[in-house]
């Protein structure tokens, strides 16, 4: 796929771009750069993926050059992958080969604005978008509430691989498509949100409440925080989970989207104590299970646990590990 470049407005160095942007996309801000993530792939190629996956791989490239020409490979090195657009996008759902624009849509659908989740789509896809016409990335989350900027891992000709955080749909007044053109997908083999399996990780934010939110300030406290298990998601919890991320090597944006729940959760099974347990018990109890949110992991967590597990297709060992917690936290 041809180069997909921004308008002259655009510079290599974020900082500057943004400056240039400033005066025409007020809410236009670089995301922290994310650390180059390490894969463990569960997919096969071709096969189903969940979004956190999808998200990993995608990390797993941050810093890659932009190239039409260039291969590497991606996680598990069993296929090789174009380093451009639409090539990164391949390699994130783990295809069998490097799709482009044009071809893209064969493997993923439309879905809505309020629909997407992390691990979706962003792009202009079909018939005639080759060259400049066409270009595709990779949704990782809202960055504020209104819903009129997210996060998103791109591979694009001035910066490469990175994190940006954009305002939806995309960039106005580049020399690509325009940003009226992009829309969002889903690819068809994703494991999570819509039609079953492990759902995606939610996105917190400051300003969120509920047991999400009180269940991750457990984590937090689990790792050394000390902050208030209220369920409401203020400057403290921001402050806490920006700590989080610096000290794990994590992008540092305050908000807990999928990276950061897969670097704070812990296995816990019946034996373990503390506050990655209450955090557990909420969840079971979001669910009706009433069990007591005491830190201690008994028989009557134990019981929960399995009996979540049977309910939702997991495998029935009465440990909380990443399967469970993901879906303790997403559905």
């Amino acid at each position: 796929m041809p180069l997909k470049r921004r308008s002259a407005m655009f510079v290599a160095a974020a900082a500057v771009s943004l400056v240039a942007l400033a005066p025409t996309v007020a809410n236009a801000v670089p995301h922290t750069a994310v650390a180059a993530a390490a894969v463990t792939p569960d997919s096969s190629v071709n096969g189903s993926i969940s979004a956190s996956e999808i998200l990993s791989r995608a990390a797993s490239w941050n810093g890659t050059p932009y190239s039409t020409t260039t291969y590497k490979y991606g996680p598990g090195n069993d296929i090789a992958y174009r380093t451009d657009c639409s090539g990164y996008v391949s390699m994130a759902l783990h295809l069998s080969s490097s799709r482009t624009t044009v071809t893209l849509p064969s493997v993923v659908h439309s879905i809505s604005k309020s629909d997407l989740q992390p691990g979706d789509i962003i792009g202009v896809l079909g018939p005639n978008t080759d060259g400049n016409a066409g270009h595709v990335l990779i949704f990782d989350g809202w960055a504020d509430t209104a819903h009129t900027k997210y996060n998103a891992w791109e591979n694009s000709g001035d910066a490469g691989v990175h994190h940006p955080t954009i305002p939806y749909p995309y960039w106005p007044n580049t020399s690509g498509p325009a940003a009226s053109l992009y829309q969002p997908y889903r690819y068809d083999n994703e494991s999570g949100a819509a039609g079953g399996g492990v759902p995606p990780w939610p996105n917190l934010m400051q300003g969120n409440s509920g047991t999400n939110v009180e269940a991750a300030q457990y984590l937090l406290d689990d790792h050394g925080a000390s902050i208030a298990t209220d369920g409401q998601f203020g400057a403290n919890t921001a402050a806490a989970a920006k700590a989080y991320q610096s000290a794990h090597g994590l992008g540092a944006d305050g908000q807990i989207g999928p990276q950061t729940w897969g670097s704070l959760i812990v296995q816990i099974q019946q034996g373990s104590t503390g506050d990655a347990v209450k955090a557990a018990q909420l969840e079971l109890n979001k669910y009706g299970y009433g069990v007591s949110v005491d830190g201690q992991f008994g028989p009557g967590t134990d019981s929960a646990v399995r009996a979540f597990q049977s309910a939702h297709g997991l495998g029935v060992d009465g440990q909380i590990g990443p399967q469970t917690w993901e879906t303790l936290v997403g559905d």
